[in-house]
């Protein structure tokens, strides 16, 4: 059985008419580490955010396990893809798996 896997094709995101993130493909694999680095204001924000649909596309594609994210209910996707936005401040004593399991806003019904 194959592991999960985050792929985008292709993606154009912007703010208005300023594209800020162009012509990017990934393929990310369940239990892999992956980094996103660059300089700040580069983009790595709007893609995190793009990537789990909180920031729509110019155009491209995000596919969670084959199915593309934006046919897919929230709640579905709020389920299997978590994001922590950059803070410097997080609950005391938590995990960063632990703060990852709580997941999406949607989804956490609390």
């Amino acid at each position: 059985m194959s592991k999960p896997r985050l792929i985008t094709e292709n993606l154009h995101i912007s703010y208005g008419d300023q594209e800020i993130v162009k012509d990017v493909s990934l393929d990310i694999t369940d239990g892999m580490i992956t980094a996103i680095i660059g300089s700040n204001g580069c983009g790595k924000s709007t893609l995190l955010k793009t990537i789990a649909r909180i920031h729509p596309t110019r155009s491209g594609a995000v596919f969670l396990d084959g199915k593309e994210i934006h046919k897919e209910s929230t709640k579905k996707i709020a389920q299997k893809l978590a994001i922590l936005p950059q803070s410097p401040d997080a609950p005391e004593g938590l995990t960063v798996a632990e703060l990852v399991s709580y997941g999406r806003f949607p989804y956490q019904n609390r």
